[in-house]
């Protein structure tokens, strides 16, 4: 429910962008009159490379000040971060390598430029994230009789996000851009799917609980985690809450 009036949010946010931008703006009168110089762009996001991510964007020109894009991110290797761990649990995590795919379907409109031929100026903007990734955990339990049993797991991710941005993009020589990406809240939803190797016992599925419910307490969101598969090898959860994004792209226009 929450979801879906972020997504009316951010079409009616963008809607009412545009049509107060075309009363506005006589340029708009009469869209085959005026083309877009150089309407494609191909970026590289700079600030995803250290963190074993390859995120390209494809921007084109659809009208003056309008453009929509295309980003699609792979990840292809590191590790959990730490605000994952908790400290004084029963449960020990070590996370494989995380792989997966990104893509960010957008659409951006700039308020105010010298040239409306130019895909060039601050711009606000929305977009939908899709991402799903994947990894495997061995888990340690370490149980009253002080002992510790291991398990193996496999795990999916998957996102489904909204949300809006604020940027600049800037031109050098009317063929390189910049492009700031410095505002970008987005509300998402995310579901965590295990498949255990071996059916663990109810008791790791409790502490697990008590795990998830510690860690996502970390993010501001009051933990309602309850893993209740006992003899069963699969669990699965899913939980919302705000993220935000940022991004220093360089691209080339043509």
């Amino acid at each position: 429910m929450i979801l879906n009036k972020l997504k009316l949010f951010a079409i009616l946010f963008f809607l009412t962008i545009c049509q107060t931008s075309y009363s506005q703006d006589s340029s708009f009168t009469n869209f085959e009159k005026t083309k877009i110089s150089r309407p494609n762009n191909i970026k590289i996001n700079t600030i995803s490379l250290p963190f074993s991510n390859i995120s390209l964007i494809y921007e084109r020109g659809i009208v003056p000040r309008l453009s929509a894009e295309i980003g699609i991110n792979y990840k292809y290797g590191g590790v959990a971060p730490k605000l994952l761990s908790v400290n004084n649990s029963s449960i020990g995590v070590n996370m494989d390598e995380i792989r997966g795919l990104s893509i960010t379907p957008e659409i951006k409109y700039y308020l105010k430029t010298c040239d409306p031929t130019l895909l060039e100026g601050f711009y606000v903007g929305a977009y939908l994230r899709y991402t799903k990734y994947q990894s495997g955990i061995n888990f340690s339990h370490n149980v009253i009789s002080q002992t510790t049993n291991e398990y193996r797991a496999e795990i999916g991710m998957r996102e489904m996000g909204v949300g809006i941005k604020l940027g600049y993009q800037l031109l050098i020589k009317k063929r390189f851009s910049v492009d700031f990406l410095f505002f970008g809240p987005r509300f998402s939803n995310y579901k965590f799917a295990y498949e255990f190797k071996d059916a663990p016992s109810q008791e790791f599925y409790d502490d697990l609980s008590d795990y998830l419910n510690d860690v996502l307490d970390r993010f501001g969101r009051d933990g309602n985690v309850n893993i209740k598969k006992s003899g069963e090898a699969e669990a699965s959860t899913s939980f919302s809450f705000v993220n935000m994004r940022f991004g220093l792209s360089l691209g080339y226009t043509f």
